[in-house]
């Protein structure tokens, strides 16, 4: 007897895994085949000397306890996926210094009336501005609670009858929506400092996806899994396996199968063949449709329209630092810092285009901070993160490579020293260096983009939620991932991926049309 699925899920990264619970929760039999012999893509850790560094995370939002419990905590609570989650006590520290001239250094609280009081002692103009903010956000979640309950087929009388602020909002990049409710350039300022988390400037990013963002930090507050996030990964995977979901490791998928015009299956690295009705894919949609899919003629002409006009995101380039001395004697007090140059976000984004460009940001993160004794004691644990535009490293040759990354990792901590005062290099006991060609290597991501694609406002959460019932791939083929409807981070593709779980169960509940 034929061995047939009703889901197969290509990739252990986020969004399969909790496609995986969820459409085993569900009652679907599923199967994860990942090339890795580990969960969770991004999502993991890596232990070098006496030090386990995390790979990815630095904070997630919607996770909190009681009234702050968000929707992906409710999610986990309804899918019984339990972690072990610290809440971090501030934020951010925002730092812009150029010169030795710094312009702003602010540290701002986590929770609504905190949050409140400390821009109103800052920015004390700005309290109509903030009250908007917060009914923005109201509008938004309405209207994407009305998307969602008419499963992408939205009536466009309803939106604009009862939803004109959602429609009115979502056309908006989130420098026009923060001009719109008046809000004061310092002001601005300070709400931009998480333009790094999104991937794009303020003037492209879409204000709908942003204030979702910048609302769940400030008033829920951001946590991390006590024991990095591949403690979270595992702890997803083995639940899905307690709902009957099956994972096959060390196993790479080579071609997605069709019959009929529909997905059928998939075939892997040894010549096996899996059965199923339908796929989702961690790969990017364009590594699908030009290296997987055995019927290209089945691709829609949308699709591969939007697959030529996207860019990819964000490449990432992180330091991870082992450091022989604690926390108090490095200097530093804060468990995310942001380093910038400059205020604009459009210089900070077009430098970030090349290896000497004139601006630069660094994200910081002490893990220390919220965990003190995630590194052994006495020691410090710092993440040093950049990012970059273009596919830069394209250029580097083999023979260069090694003294580019170490020379760029060099110039990042030159920099933190220069203006945080850390004391930092001479007590370096452990250092690792990854590149956007290491995150290529290790995720198969192309070009070593984390973040998928850049958040376009024609292409921005929003608008891909709202068109999501109306244009489809190829039948039975779904995607999740940093590329998928809601984007790149951790709590768009965990919620995203449960999103994709009830879209497959309604697909295979209605015979694979």
């Amino acid at each position: 007897m034929e061995d047939k699925y009703d889901l197969l899920v290509i990739g252990a990264g986020n969004g399969g895994l909790m496609a995986a619970c969820r459409a085993s929760k569900m009652g679907l039999r599923t199967l994860v085949i990942e090339k890795h012999n580990l969960p969770g893509g991004a999502a993991s850790s890596f232990v070098r000397g006496r030090f386990e560094f995390e790979a990815s995370l630095h904070e997630m939002p919607d996770l909190g306890e009681g009234e702050m419990r968000g929707d992906l905590g409710r999610i986990f609570d309804e899918l019984g996926i339990k972690v072990d989650m610290v809440t971090i006590k501030d934020a951010f520290r925002f730092i812009i210094e150029k010169d030795k001239e710094r312009s702003l250094d602010v540290t701002i609280p986590h929770g609504k009336e905190k949050v409140i009081k400390y821009m109103n002692e800052v920015c004390p103009e700005d309290s109509e501005a903030f009250e908007k903010f917060f009914l923005a956000y109201d509008d938004i979640t309405k209207g994407l609670e009305y998307i969602g309950k008419s499963r992408g087929n939205p009536d466009p009388e309803v939106l604009k009858n009862e939803h004109s602020n959602f429609l009115k909002i979502m056309s908006m990049s989130t420098g026009e929506f923060f001009k719109y409710i008046n809000m004061s350039e310092k002001c601005i300022d300070i709400m931009s400092a998480y333009w790094p988390y999104q991937g794009a400037d303020i003037y492209t990013i879409d204000a709908s996806r942003y204030i979702l963002m910048i609302y769940g930090f400030f008033v829920q507050g951001a946590h991390i899994p006590k024991m990095r996030s591949h403690q979270l990964s595992v702890a997803i995977m083995n639940r899905a396996c307690e709902l009957g979901a099956r994972f096959l490791f060390d196993t790479e998928v080579t071609k997605v199968l069709t019959k009929d015009g529909a997905v059928c299956g998939v075939e892997v690295d040894d010549g096996r063949v899996f059965k199923a009705t339908a796929v989702v894919s961690n790969a990017f949609p364009e590594v699908v449709y030009s290296k997987m899919l055995d019927d290209k003629s089945l691709i829609p002409k949308l699709e591969l329209q939007k697959a030529n006009a996207r860019e990819y995101g964000f490449r990432a380039f992180s330091v991870y630092l082992g450091l022989d001395i604690p926390p108090e004697e490095v200097g530093i007090k804060d468990y995310t810092i942001f380093i910038s140059t400059t205020k604009d976000t459009q210089a900070l984004y077009k430098s970030a285009g090349s290896f000497d460009g004139d601006e630069y940001a660094i994200d910081v993160c002490c893990p220390n901070i919220a965990i003190p004794d995630c590194s052994p004691k006495g020691t410090t644990i710092m993440i040093l993160t950049k990012s970059y535009t273009k596919d830069v490293w394209a250029n580097i040759s083999e023979e260069d490579y090694v003294r580019t990354k170490e020379k760029v990792a060099s110039e990042m901590i030159d920099r933190l020293e220069s203006i945080m005062g850390f004391n930092v290099r001479e007590h370096i006991e452990e250092i690792e260096i990854a590149s956007p060609v290491t995150f290529a290597r290790y995720m198969q991501s192309p070009q070593g983009s984390v973040y998928g694609y850049v958040s376009e406002r024609w292409d921005g959460m929003s608008s891909r939620m709202l068109s999501a019932g109306s244009e489809r791939t190829v039948p039975g083929l779904f995607f999740v991932g940093a590329h998928g409807e809601m984007l790149s981070g951790f709590l768009p593709t965990y919620t995203s991926g449960n999103r994709v779980g009830y879209q497959v169960l309604g697909y295979v509940m209605g015979g694979g049309v």
